[in-house]
């Protein structure tokens, strides 16, 4: 069994590293034996998303590390197709780990397989430290401190007494939502506030809602205890919503990427970064007190930890009592844009704007949109309006529009408007729609 140091570390630290991640979110504050229907759906789909982050690992490793992935990516056309993207990492000059040197596991018993698995590394990366992954953090103490720092209810409640700003908030549980003090809160922020609960990353615990009726829709099939936070609604038109990654070690404080979400029809599809993004210094103190804050709750590690901040930007023409820069949470792990920023820190990409999101790809178009990404692959001479690097797949096909699809993710470098056009003219319709969907005025 492994005892080595296991956590959410930085992936630039030194000394050998395996990285073992799968869909951790769920397991941190929920028995994975005593789960809803909507949340085992939601954790399967989450371990099924990870697997394009474990793709994405070939190259984030360095020489001497390993990484774990799904045995699925043994099966075909899986194994071919993951060959193919170790191909594309090595022609953009980025050294991936040498096929026959990564581990693989069985995913319903992923990390109690790993933790059976001999390793020469020095340590454990995790995407997060939880439940699931107790075999090889095997610490009590870490999994306390990722409760409560990936917790929306302790950072309501310890956020603001620190100082951090953030929006108006109002901790309940279910129990509660008839209450006079939810009701005079949904009117004091009418017409909608966002309702938020503990559990799966990305919007999957996560809705607006314009009043008690919806609210208690959404979480109908919950335990009438479950924590639930009501928060006042920062609109789009209103705010830039941004995101960046801290390294928080016991001495110092960094931030390594600044990122702006990129929305379409109301939704997340992705990340601008890049030169389009630029962090003002002004900004740059209040998110280093937030890294005092994960560090001042115990949540620091002399090789360093990543820690992801979401936050709003105030846009210049709006009128607001609310401060310039609001906080909204915060995650003590890895975090989706922390790939995507590895990849342009790699490629010493500086000058150009990158959009990094996910997509789908009908399974049968697999290959096409490997061979249009292999025609556009980044170079760093090449004289193209855009070009394309790879992050990863997942093996474990979605039905959408009555068809086997494919997660894909990736960054296009340049025009994403000639991104797009290309898509258009090579590709079969159905490849790529979130890409279709993304405004290129965001980008401006």
């Amino acid at each position: 069994m492994s005892q080595k140091p296991s956590n959410a570390f930085v992936p630039t630290m030194a000394g050998s590293t395996r990285f073992s991640m799968a869909g951790d979110d769920c397991s941190l504050h929920f028995e994975l034996e005593h789960l809803t229907p909507k949340q085992r759906d939601d954790h399967i789909a989450n371990q099924n998303l990870t697997g394009m982050l474990q793709v994405a690992l070939l190259f984030i490793q360095k020489p001497g590390d390993e990484v774990c992935l799904y045995d699925a990516f043994k099966q075909s056309p899986w194994t071919e197709a993951l060959g193919n993207y170790h191909r594309l990492f090595a022609a953009m000059g980025l050294n991936p780990a040498p096929l026959s040197q990564v581990q693989y596991h069985p995913k319903e018993e992923y990390y109690e397989s790993v933790a059976h698995r001999h390793s020469h590394c020095e340590r454990e990366t995790l995407y997060m430290v939880s439940g699931s992954n107790l075999p090889l953090h095997q610490s009590n103490q870490w999994l306390a401190i990722s409760q409560n720092l990936n917790s929306k209810v302790h950072f309501a409640a310890h956020a603001p007494p620190y100082g951090l700003p953030t929006p108006d908030t109002l901790h309940c549980k279910k129990s509660d939502l008839q209450s006079k003090t939810v009701t005079d809160f949904f009117q004091l922020h009418a017409p909608q506030l966002m309702l938020k609960t503990l559990g799966l990353a990305g919007a999957r615990n996560v809705t607006v809602v314009d009043g008690v009726n919806t609210a208690e829709a959404y979480v109908t099939e919950y335990d009438e205890n479950m924590d639930i936070i009501l928060q006042q609604r920062l609109h789009n038109h209103d705010y830039v919503e941004m995101t960046v990654d801290l390294c928080v070690s016991d001495n110092a404080l960094e931030i390594t990427n600044v990122r702006q979400l990129l929305f379409a029809d109301g939704l997340w599809v992705g990340n601008l970064m890049g030169s389009a993004v630029t962090l003002a210094e002004h900004h740059r103190t209040t998110l280093l007190q937030v890294g005092e804050y994960a560090r001042a709750h115990g949540y620091s590690h002399e090789f360093g930890l990543n820690l992801g901040i979401d936050y709003f930007v105030r846009r210049e023409s709006l009128n607001s009592t609310l401060p310039e820069l609001v906080i909204t949470e915060i995650n003590a792990r890895w975090t989706g844009g922390l790939f995507p920023a590895e990849l342009v820190r790699r490629l010493d990409i500086k000058q150009l704007p990158v959009v990094a999101f996910i997509d789908m790809c009908p399974v049968d178009a697999f290959k096409d949109y490997q061979t249009f990404v292999e025609d556009h692959l980044y170079q760093p001479q090449a004289p193209t309006d855009f070009s394309i690097a790879p992050m990863g797949f997942s093996p474990y096909p979605v039905q959408n529009n009555a068809e086997d699809c494919l997660f894909i993710w990736q960054i296009v470098i340049g025009d994403f408007a000639a991104f797009q056009q290309a898509i258009r003219d090579a590709l079969a319709p159905g490849v790529m729609p979130t890409a279709m969907s993304i405004s290129t005025e965001q980008h401006d």
